[in-house]
């Protein structure tokens, strides 16, 4: 049918380190573009329950309260026939000590940027956005 659209939900947090962000480069774009650790909601799942999951599953650390994750904001962004519903958190940055490789994410790949800095890189279209508005 056109005009339907395939819903999704992401949660996505922005690690903060001081005025510097932790960006996780993609190994599947072969190490050129940036994101944020996040990734979908599943179904029954709240944001919050979503991102502490997927910070497990992409850094094997479970946050703590002396993280303080916070909400930030709920974005709906439309890319093609994809209309996705972005849940983005903050968090203080535990030290990189803390997170070790998954199946996702190595720990090499993870590294601290000024927004300004970051705003350089390649981003996926969805990070840019949201350093560009200053989101996070």
């Amino acid at each position: 049918m056109v005009g339907v659209k395939n819903n999704v939900r992401v949660a996505l947090i922005a690690f903060r380190d001081g005025d510097k962000i932790l960006l996780n480069r993609r190994a599947d774009t072969n190490g050129t573009m940036w994101e944020f650790i996040g990734g979908g909601i599943e179904a029954g799942e709240t944001p919050h329950e979503a991102i502490r999951r997927e910070i497990v599953e992409e850094v094997n650390y479970a946050l703590s309260t002396d993280d303080d994750l916070q909400f930030v904001d709920e974005l709906r962004i439309t890319y093609g026939d994809v209309q996705a519903t972005v849940y983005c958190f903050t968090a203080q940055l535990p030290g990189l000590d803390k997170f070790s490789d998954s199946d996702e994410v190595f720990v090499r790949d993870l590294a601290l940027f000024s927004r300004d800095e970051a705003l350089e890189l390649e981003l996926l279209p969805m990070t840019r956005m949201i350093l560009e508005d200053g989101i996070v």
